[in-house]
């Protein structure tokens, strides 16, 4: 085995425990917190908001570390100028998130500044523009053309936002980023660059599980464009064939954010503004154990992805979470 991934695993372990025992430290310095309002925030003190930075310093120090030391995987798939640029917007949307934490800022300069930010990054690298899309279910490759770029701009911004709705409920959204950290690490051929990204993501769960730390739009933000940037570079490079592949793990996330976009347009709502709809909220009302509902979320989720991978057929996978809700609306009917 790789005598750098040794190296690199011990010393992000070194740090993680480090950070784990000055955590409170970590806590004063950074003095954000999510303050509870019996509303749609019901934790019963001031959480910290230090997720994101944990996982941020940790994915920022890692890639640094590998590109120009170590050379697992992330050098083979970015060019120097791709790299730079890349943890440029990924420290911007740090910034940009933690200033939200800090701040409270409404959608509408979020949306401006992470238009901006993946624009930038898209047009500086046209190697990220998606020009096909070629669909294992549909047996179906389409050629984008003009609509490459908008189209590769709205995939960004659509799993951002996606995932900073799934973020609602402890362990809810670090279930989905470890998840998809699996998944790159089984589509790079169990390259073991991804092992170590998953060292900050257990410590992390372990301090959101005991309802220490939340992650915050810092980590939602910063994190969800370093998955969608490898998404769309392995797909480039064939490390994923399908869009499918993609779009069943993004499925749950997907549908939710969907979902409540709809409902709240029905209802005359800004379907930006949030609420107290989300998938965790339904399930909590019928469950009342968090864990519980994470644990349903999960199961929902790996049981939509190996349907996908059996059969081959995302619509079969799309029907489960249609009939789940139609099951879940129909057991809180009975239920009210």
């Amino acid at each position: 085995m790789n005598i750098n991934f040794f190296l690199l695993f011990f010393f992000i372990l070194i740090i993680n425990l480090f950070i784990f025992k000055y955590k409170i430290f970590l806590t004063s310095l950074l003095n954000v917190f999510d303050i509870p309002d019996q509303n749609r925030k019901i934790h019963k003190r001031p959480i910290p908001l230090i997720g994101g930075l944990i996982i941020f310093l940790n994915i920022f120090i890692i890639l640094l570390i590998d590109f120009f030391f170590t050379q697992l995987f992330i050098n083979n798939i970015l060019s120097k100028l791709e790299f730079i640029f890349f943890l440029l917007i990924f420290f911007s949307f740090f910034l940009l998130g933690l200033y939200d934490d800090k701040n409270d800022i409404s959608f509408i300069p979020k949306f401006i500044a992470s238009f901006i930010f993946i624009s930038i990054f898209i047009y500086v690298n046209e190697e990220f523009v998606l020009e096909n899309l070629k669909f294992n279910t549909l047996n179906l490759s389409v050629s984008l053309k003009v609509f490459a770029f908008p189209l590769t701009l709205l995939s960004i911004m659509l799993f951002q936002n996606a995932v900073n709705m799934f973020d609602g409920s402890n362990l809810q959204v670090t279930n989905f980023f470890i998840l998809s950290v699996f998944f790159l690490y089984i589509k790079s051929n169990f390259n073991l660059f991804f092992l170590i990204i998953l060292v900050p993501l257990f410590f992390y769960w372990y301090l959101n599980y005991k309802n220490y730390s939340f992650l915050g739009d810092s980590g939602t933000l910063s994190i969800s464009f370093f998955l969608s940037i490898l998404f769309i570079k392995f797909y480039k490079t064939n490390f994923i064939i399908f869009c499918d592949d993609v779009i069943v793990l993004m499925l749950l996330p997907g549908l939710d954010m969907l979902r409540l976009f709809i409902t709240r347009i029905l209802n005359n709502k800004n379907p930006f503004l949030p609420d107290n709809n989300h998938i965790h909220h339904l399930l909590l009302l019928l469950i009342k154990n968090n864990n519980y509902v994470q644990f349903v979320i999960a199961m929902l989720t790996l049981l939509t992805i190996s349907i996908y991978f059996i059969f081959g057929n995302l619509f079969i996978s799309v029907f489960v979470v249609i009939f789940f809700y139609l099951l879940l609306f129909s057991f809180k009917k009975n239920k009210n």
